[in-house]
């Protein structure tokens, strides 16, 4: 069993690197990636022995970077590349996880106060450093009734990811905010990746909104991205089986993992997702083995 899509506290997980290294060896995955949102600071711990020894599996370097199309935000998970060059591109072409809420929460700010969110700004607290600006919003706004009438789907009231995915991010929400400018292009993205060493897989496509899978085949057309992520906690089968198909009538790699966060994402259980995700090495055994040899003399 396998999992490459991870997080850790150097991002908006919970768990530190060695304790995501501890469960992961506790339930017996073979291979990992910690793929913290635009940094790699965590790959950079894992050389520490004293940290590695936790994890008797494979781990192959990996990141997930955000950026838009169309407006609206998505991810690509970047594997395999090499991590002083990466941080490099991160260093000159991404804003570091304080940076970005800061600024995502100017955009936010002035957006809702044009349309005419009610929010006592006051209230809005959270820390930059560790903490998400548009949890902090969600959470003031739905405080107010009056503010029923701007979500495009009321149970986007009830969670952060709900709020972020199907509101903020959504053109077609009226409490969309373009944060385009808080992130690299997508064609920057993965170049990044691509330059660093590494390969690019179109994250989750089927936790955007519709917009996105959509536009797959178009945005595959149009990006050099070398796979897509296949399965995922939230996919049913038949979105799985869709990706699968794309990826083989297009000669695209094919990814998966369950999207980790600790106790900050519920039901993204390591390794097994909601309870059934179970993804073996078979998956990635077309690509893996150019970065991780070992594995294929198991």
């Amino acid at each position: 069993m396998i999992d490459i899509h991870s997080h850790t506290t150097y991002s908006d997980g919970s768990c530190s690197v060695k304790e995501l290294l501890i469960e992961a060896q506790k339930i017996g995955l073979s291979l990992l990636s910690i793929t913290d949102h635009n940094t790699i600071q965590a790959h950079f711990e894992l050389q520490d022995p004293n940290i590695r020894e936790k994890f008797d599996g494979e781990i192959i370097s990996g990141i997930e970077i955000t950026t838009t199309y169309n407006g609206e935000t998505i991810e690509v998970l970047g594997y395999g590349f090499d991590l002083e060059i990466m941080q490099q591109f991160l260093n000159n072409n991404v804003l570091t996880f304080k940076e970005k809420q800061l600024r995502e929460y100017e955009l936010i700010k002035n957006q809702y106060k044009k349309i005419g969110v009610i929010f006592d700004e006051n209230n809005i607290r959270f820390n930059p450093k560790i903490e998400s600006s548009r949890s902090a919003f969600a959470n003031e706004i739905k405080k107010y009734p009056q503010n029923n009438k701007f979500f495009l789907n009321q149970e986007s009231i009830n969670t952060a990811s709900g709020f972020a995915r199907n509101e903020v991010y959504n053109p077609k929400s009226p409490l969309y905010v373009d944060e385009s400018s808080l992130f690299p292009s997508l064609e920057k993205a993965i170049e990044m990746i691509h330059q660093s060493g590494g390969i690019a897989f179109l994250a989750h496509t089927f936790a955007y909104s519709p917009n996105i899978s959509n536009e797959l085949l178009k945005i595959i057309n149009n990006y050099e991205l070398d796979g897509l992520e296949c399965f995922y906690t939230t996919f049913t089968k038949e979105q799985s089986d869709y990706l699968v198909k794309v990826c083989e009538e297009k000669g695209l790699y094919m990814s998966g993992g369950s999207d980790f966060h600790g106790t900050r994402k519920i039901n993204h259980n390591l390794g097994t997702g909601d309870g059934n995700l179970c993804i073996d090495e078979s998956v990635v055994k077309s690509w893996i083995n150019k970065y991780l040899p070992d594995l294929e003399e198991r």
